[in-house]
């Protein structure tokens, strides 16, 4: 039996090597809860071993993840004798988004804990769907909730199940943001607004498009990100004429680099769990406007920084307020660095693993 001396609350524990598995539909560059993984197991912590199996090959990650001994599996090219092998292997299965949810089900006897990111998923809205939800959350040790909106949404959804859930916060790596307030551009400068996400209907980048059209001509938008609803997005923003003020800029690499070019950064979902980018955006001391949905009204804390999903007018309003006013300005940009250090990658980690360790022994 393999031990390891960990370090937790200045003491040391010695611990056996704890193996974690890790179910995903993707791994790549575009998705909040791809991104959640990977800041979970890179750099993987002394004491544990962890697999990825994701149910595609589509994983941006992969290199960087087996170059720190995280081994990955397409659940689809296995054989039958090799997931069984595969899911017999961990003393923990950890289940992100459906139907992954699902198949780490299958992992017989094991602990198992999933993370719920949203406040609701198209799955609640059928009825017949219920009884399948209900074991599904049943079956699981720990559902782990990104906020506690969400783990109100879940116990509304699925009350019988409350013993099961808990709230971890998700976490940025400040480290890698600058945390100093952006100042405002000269009167007239070029104001870059900005968004990250998949382009989903439940991203509503649409409101940001037509909000756009109601500002002077030297606002412009900037989007990372792809997904399947890009070319309809494109052409609205020819149908709207702003082709020569909005930049679809594709999946980036480097977010914090691409944050850094902002002024502004706007959230314009309809339904968010968490949303990580926005507090990424105030790491790099960008303000922030988002929908006043549960998820972001958690993150935000503010809500004069917020705005009524859909209301592109009201949106427009708030922008041209904030770039409008230098005192209103800073104040948001100072709020914004304040406001994203309650939510550490540190923190993050630090909790997941206790929970782990917790699960482990028994």
């Amino acid at each position: 039996m393999n031990t390891v001396t960990l370090r937790t609350d200045n003491e040391k524990v010695a611990l056996r090597t704890v193996k974690v598995l890790h179910i995903i539909n993707d791994l790549s560059r575009n998705g909040g809860a791809q991104r959640f993984v990977i800041d979970l197991v890179l750099p993987p912590p002394a004491g544990y071993e962890i697999r990825v199996i994701t149910l595609d090959d589509d994983n941006d990650f992969k290199q960087e993840l087996e170059s720190q001994g995280i081994v990955c599996f397409v659940w689809d090219s296995l054989s039958l004798k090799e997931k069984w092998q595969l899911l017999r292997w961990p003393d923990l299965v950890h289940g992100h988004l459906f139907p992954s949810i699902y198949i780490a089900l299958a992992a017989f006897g094991k602990k198992r804990i999933q993370t719920e990111h949203a406040t609701h998923n198209r799955r609640r809205d059928h009825v017949w769907l219920k009884p399948f939800e209900v074991f599904l959350y049943w079956r699981y040790n720990v559902t782990v909730c990104i906020t506690d909106q969400v783990k109100q949404a879940l116990e509304s959804f699925v009350p019988c199940c409350k013993s099961h859930y808990e709230v971890i916060f998700n976490g940025v790596d400040l480290t890698k943001f600058p945390l100093r307030p952006k100042q405002l551009p000269p009167k007239n400068a070029k104001i870059k607004i900005g968004m990250v996400g998949r382009f989903h209907a439940y991203k509503d980048h649409p409101t940001l498009i037509r909000a756009l059209r109601q500002l002077p001509l030297h606002y412009e938008l900037h989007f990372a990100g792809d997904g399947d609803r890009k070319k309809e997005y494109q052409q609205l923003v020819k149908t709207l004429e702003l082709e020569d003020r909005v930049v679809f800029h594709g999946v980036q690499k480097d977010i914090p680099a691409f944050l850094e070019t902002l002024n502004l950064y706007v959230q314009s979902s309809t339904v968010e769990g968490f949303g990580l980018a926005a507090v990424e955006a105030m790491a790099a001391g960008v303000p922030v406007i988002a929908t006043r949905v549960d998820g972001m009204k958690e993150v935000i804390g503010n809500d004069a920084y917020l705005f009524n999903v859909g209301n592109d007018t009201e949106l427009a309003e708030n922008i041209h307020a904030l770039c409008t006013q230098p005192d209103a300005y800073h104040n948001a940009a100072e709020y914004a660095v304040s406001r994203c250090q309650h939510f550490t990658l540190q923190s993050f980690r630090s909790q997941y693993y206790e929970t782990y360790q917790r699960l482990f022994n028994g």
